[in-house]
């Protein structure tokens, strides 16, 4: 079988596995289907409707609904490699989902790397939250088994996690969809109490990772995925502009202003962002299930309650901002 683990490692580029033939999305099942809502192979994808090749969403592990992988479906031979190169145009991100008719919010299967079109990649859409049209690069929730955020440099620009569950989609892939687009952010905050506020800023943008060039020696790293963020509007508060203009932190890579230490250590702040000296927010944080937690590490938005409250819950996302 040609299946794919969504283990984001592996996501960054695979051109040299296959080419997609067709841009097939995985929407949910018919009204005449007796199908779970997630096919398993690429027999139910078919069962369900289907008749076009291309890479799909599927949900092969019984006993694990949150597992995903990515397979090639050919309508006539099941799952099969392709090598042969065919010039085709996909959705980049899931607003272009939605204007291609995809309302649906769930997992998809989008393109957005400029010099590796062929290259799928495996994306949650939310759809239904103001207007839809936005790609999560962060989800936190709570789950029975925590995902590990203290992660290094390289697994953050890679993407980790589960597609299903919780994961961060990586910094390459956040790059190429905020490229040259200008995008904008929208923040989704649960408290343990149950109340859910929000943030938008209508502009949101990061840098490449190497984005200066020392001639003779290479790139250097300065201020890697320099994030640029403003315009504030939302019942959460602004805690995100006090991170415009900083450079990725992991525990591996030290690129804060905090002059007594690096922020993204276990005993501070735990996790990988944009940090300053150190944070306002601190999603990649900590999970505590108490919401009386309060700590350095905790995954928070400060403005939400203006402490550092332990959040239930949190979703970041982005899309191309529409034009008025």
């Amino acid at each position: 079988h040609f299946i794919f683990p969504i283990a984001r490692e592996m996501l960054l580029l695979i051109p040299s596995i296959a080419i997609v033939l067709t841009f097939t999305v995985v929407a949910g099942k018919s009204e005449t289907s007796t199908l779970p809502w997630e096919p398993r192979d690429c027999g139910d994808v078919y069962l369900r409707g289907d008749r076009v090749e291309g890479y799909y969403a599927i949900f092969p592990n019984a006993s694990d609904p949150h597992e995903v992988a990515l397979a090639y479906c050919d309508v006539n031979a099941g799952m099969v490699p392709r090598n042969t190169s065919v010039p085709k145009t996909s959705a980049k991100n899931c607003q272009d989902l939605q204007d291609t008719g995809m309302s649906e919010s769930g997992i998809n299967v989008i393109y957005p790397y400029a010099d590796h079109p062929e290259s799928p990649v495996v994306v949650l859409c939310e759809q239904s939250i103001m207007g839809g049209g936005w790609t999560v690069f962060l989800r936190r929730d709570d789950y029975d088994t925590q995902l590990n955020f203290h992660r290094s440099f390289d697994k953050y620009s890679l993407g980790f996690g589960n597609t299903g569950s919780e994961f961060w989609l990586g910094n390459e892939i956040i790059y190429e969809l905020t490229q040259p687009s200008v995008n904008e952010l929208y923040v989704e905050l649960t408290s343990f109490a149950g109340v859910t506020k929000y943030a938008l800023y209508s502009s949101f943008q990061i840098g490449p990772r190497y984005n200066i060039w020392n001639a003779g020696v290479g790139p250097v790293d300065s201020r890697p995925y320099q994030l640029s963020v403003s315009h504030y509007s939302g019942d959460a508060g602004d805690s995100m502009s006090y991170h415009n203009g900083m450079g990725f932190t992991s525990f591996d890579a030290d690129n804060d202003l905090y002059d007594e230490g690096n922020c993204a250590a276990k005993e501070k702040c735990g996790g990988g962002w944009w940090y300053n000296r150190c944070y306002h927010t601190n999603p990649t944080g900590v999970y505590y299930d108490d919401w009386t937690k309060e700590a350095d590490s905790v995954m928070n938005w400060g403005s939400f309650s203006n402490s550092k409250e332990a959040l239930k819950k949190v979703q970041l996302m982005i899309r191309p901002l529409k034009q008025q």
